[in-house]
């Protein structure tokens, strides 16, 4: 069965971003993270990604096809769906969904018997969490307090989510943690 994997980086103090919305303090040396163990892994076992609308205009469009290590359908959940369709290629499309649960199912399809990988948008993340879409949580914390900004598990409270511990790998300064979720729905 396809799994779903939500991963993020955050700060040991929980934040995945500062006070101004930069996230440069978390990613110290992206391209050890890109050379590394950790994302090789990432990219051989995904078989598709799901992204919210913010994280997708991080990079220009057309971008995707030709430099993003995630070389699969990507599933961009946006009720705002761009005029222009962004350049593909034979093994990375661009579809735009109009919903979370929706864009899992069409994610998992698409990935076969590999992960469907949810990259980046907090937001995105709680709305999977909340709805008993996430099998695994892979949270890498990077050894800095940022004191302030965007909090990664917010809104959760009224969730009874069960955590089971099945991993973890350094890589320099990063601390990825692997964790199988149950989760129960609010009645």
């Amino acid at each position: 069965m396809t799994k779903v994997v939500f991963g993020m980086t955050m700060s040991l103090d929980g934040f995945v971003n500062d006070a101004e919305g930069r996230m440069s303090a978390l990613y110290p040396d992206m391209q050890e993270l890109g050379e590394s163990e950790l994302m090789r892994e990432a990219v051989f076992a995904t078989g598709a990604v799901i992204m919210g609308r913010t994280t997708f205009d991080m990079a220009p469009p057309d971008s995707y096809a030709v430099d993003y290590e995630f070389q699969v359908p990507i599933f961009v959940v946006t009720s705002r769906i761009p005029n222009n369709k962004p350049q593909e290629n034979d093994r990375l499309s661009i579809t735009f969904v109009d919903g979370a649960k929706a864009a899992v199912a069409l994610a998992k399809q698409a990935a076969g018997d590999k992960e469907v990988t949810v990259v980046g948008g907090t937001k995105l993340g709680m709305q999977l969490l909340r709805a008993g879409l996430v099998d695994e949580l892979q949270i890498g914390i990077i050894p800095v307090l940022l004191g302030e900004g965007l909090r990664l598990f917010d809104g959760l409270a009224d969730l009874d989510i069960e955590l089971r511990k099945t991993r973890v790998i350094e890589t320099g300064e990063r601390t990825d943690l692997f964790f199988s979720v149950s989760a129960a729905r609010p009645e």
